[in-house]
């Protein structure tokens, strides 16, 4: 809930992780995420001084920034060369090298379809599993908490049924 204006140091060590963690899975390559992550808190900084507490939590108000942002970079560099950084992300190494490839072969898997899902589906697991509530996730974009729980289950309904319908 809105409160008390936190000083700017106190935001950025508190949300740069799980900024970072939203930009890496909507742009599918660490060294983007690291630069629009960096152009985030640099907006932010530069727009502190016109924040208002009582319109939004710390977090959805850095989230709709990260989030424009994201928009930004994809409009920049296209569709095409977006699937093409998502599906090169690659998961954590585990110690066994048959789990590693397995482990490899399931990620893949889950990126391509993530990547094929409608973009505001897309868009919704990425804020929802950044740590946002449905109530922040229907605020950034644009919609009822409700909507944003109805459209993340259809989302994982998609998903888990294996076929997620091809964006246009």
């Amino acid at each position: 809930m809105p409160g008390a204006k936190p000083p700017f140091e106190d935001l950025y060590r508190d949300y740069v992780g799980r900024i970072y963690a939203y930009l890496r899975s909507q742009l599918g390559s660490a060294v983007d995420a690291e630069d629009v992550t960096s152009q985030v808190f640099v907006k932010a900084y530069e727009a502190y001084a016109r924040y208002e507490p009582r319109h939004a939590t710390p977090s959805a108000w850095l989230f709709q920034i990260a989030r424009n942002a994201a928009l930004d970079f994809h409009r920049r560099s296209g569709r095409r060369q977006r699937m093409e950084r998502t599906l090169a992300r690659e998961p954590a190494p585990a110690a066994d090298p048959g789990d590693l490839a397995q482990e490899r072969i399931l990620y893949g898997e889950l990126m391509e379809a993530v990547a094929r899902l409608p973009d505001r589906q897309r868009e919704v697991i990425g804020l929802r599993h950044s740590g946002l509530s449905f109530l922040e996730v229907g605020h950034l974009m644009g919609c009822s908490e409700d909507a944003a729980k109805m459209l993340y289950h259809r989302a994982l309904r998609l998903l888990r049924s294996g076929r997620p319908a091809e964006t246009p």
